[in-house]
Parts: C-alpha cells; structure tokens; sequence
C-alpha cells in the first residue's frame, strides 16, 4: 500500500508539471495525424478511444488517491488549530463523522450565529464571542 502510494504521489507531481501538458498535447496530436493514413477508420477510433478510457482510468485512481492524502492533511491540520486555539470547541475536531442532517443543523446554527454577530457589529459589539453550538450526543461520547 506504501508502494502505491508513494508511486501515485510521484504521478501526481509530474502529471502536474507543465511539460507533461506539452507532451500530453502532442501526443493527442500525433493520435490525430495518425488517423491520416489510416483514412480514420474503425480500428483507429477503437484503439484511440481504449487507449483514452484506460489512461482515463488509471489517472481517476492517482487522482483519487492524491486528493484523499490531500484531503486527511488538511483535515489533521485543522484539527490541530481547533485543538491549539483557546476557546475552540475540541468535539468540532470529530465533525466529519456526522450525519447530513447533523451537518445541516450545525450549518444553520452557524448561520444563524453570524447574523447574530453582523446585528451585533451594527451596534458595536465584539464579534470575538463564542458559543456552544451543542453538537449531538453520539459525536461528543467518541
């Protein structure tokens, strides 16, 4: 698994490179003027269209596995602010775990805590205050 991982990030890096646009834009060039000589015909277009679908594949899985790395640090890193930052509330950290409509009611709360706060900057409050915003019983006992 470390394997695949360490080989999906080094794709991931050159893919991204600007020569592999170049070389990828004359390839899909060359694929063209090879259909030329062979008149387009049906073989052509069938090995074309299997080439494009299998490279279109693999790329999927490499993307994916990218952007779920990407996805984990991200999450990691915001976690260590709420966890660092004084006055954050820590059961924020497990959020992800959530149910749609937990997500959904936290949102509005959230929403409705900034209109809160804009009314209150209107009459020259802090805006620095926070909150419980109670998340639901199964998340706090993880």
């Amino acid at each position: 698994m470390e394997y695949f991982s360490a080989v999906a990030k080094w794709i991931s890096t050159q893919a991204a490179q600007p020569l592999a646009f170049v070389m990828a834009f004359f390839i899909v060039l060359l694929w063209g003027l090879s259909g030329l000589p062979l008149h387009f015909n049906y073989t052509w277009h069938l090995i074309v269209s299997s080439l494009a679908a299998v490279i279109s594949i693999l790329m999927l899985f490499i993307i994916q596995n990218s952007q779920n790395r990407h996805t984990i640090a991200i999450q990691l890193k915001l976690d260590e602010i709420i966890r660092a930052t004084k006055g954050a509330h820590n059961e924020m950290m497990d959020i992800e775990k959530l149910t749609d409509a937990d997500l959904d009611r936290i949102q509005k709360k959230y929403g409705l805590l900034a209109e809160k706060t804009k009314e209150d900057l209107k009459k020259g409050k802090a805006d620095t205050h926070t909150e419980d915003i109670s998340l639901p019983p199964a998340l706090k006992n993880t």
